[in-house]
């Protein structure tokens, strides 16, 4: 027997926006679960406890994921293990300021002979660095909820599907806090509801028009 089941346009678009939102959390956590891949993967070649870094949850993964693929197209026979080193300078050039062990990590890099490929990569990473704080400025967010401006850097490669959701449609707040909740509920960020609401907020809202 078949049966057609008519639903409102209201649950059709509560429907597509939980939808997005699980995709965005997935995706979230494949940031985090890169981060750990490529810090295992250096501190191995390092001998150094680099796991403090795991702290940053996702948003250490929000810049090596472009900058991953960044190195893949310039050089695609580039190793997994060199391209992790690269990727641990870069991340610890941009988040920390530990000097020593900073340090460690160019020397190797240098003993490996990636010094080039470093240079060319850090220079990605400012620019998408400066790319993005520029922009997030541009949003007007509440300045106490931007204390550690980094640890937003996880949303930048979601956001073309954030551009996809606000073509769709007028966005309420309330899609948006289902948004948010998809997000958060995996875990894997370190930034509050309250602050990641607003951001999803004005960047859906700046990308409507």
């Amino acid at each position: 027997m078949n049966f057609n089941i008519l639903i409102s346009e209201s649950q059709k678009r509560r429907l597509i926006i939980e939808s997005v939102g699980d995709n965005l959390g997935k995706d979230t956590k494949k940031l985090f679960d890169l981060t750990k891949t490529i810090i295992n993967q250096s501190s191995e070649q390092l001998g150094m406890n680099l796991q403090f870094m795991l702290t940053w949850g996702a948003s250490i993964g929000g810049l090596m994921g472009p900058l991953s693929d960044y190195i893949e197209g310039k050089s695609p026979s580039i190793t997994d293990m060199d391209k992790s080193l690269i990727l641990i300078g870069v991340i610890s050039v941009l988040y920390y300021d530990n000097k020593e062990s900073i340090e460690k990590i160019l020397k190797k890099i240098k003993d490996g002979g990636l010094s080039d490929e470093f240079l060319d990569t850090l220079r990605k990473g400012k620019e998408i660095k400066k790319t993005f704080l520029d922009f997030l400025s541009s949003l007007n967010i509440s300045a106490h909820k931007m204390t550690n401006i980094m640890s937003y850097t996880f949303i930048i490669p979601l956001l073309p599907m954030l551009y996809s959701i606000s073509q769709s449609g007028e966005i309420s707040p309330k899609d948006i806090e289902s948004i948010v909740k998809r997000i958060a509920g995996f875990g894997m960020i370190t930034v509050s509801g309250i602050a990641l609401k607003e951001l999803i907020g004005k960047i859906i809202k700046r990308f409507g028009g």
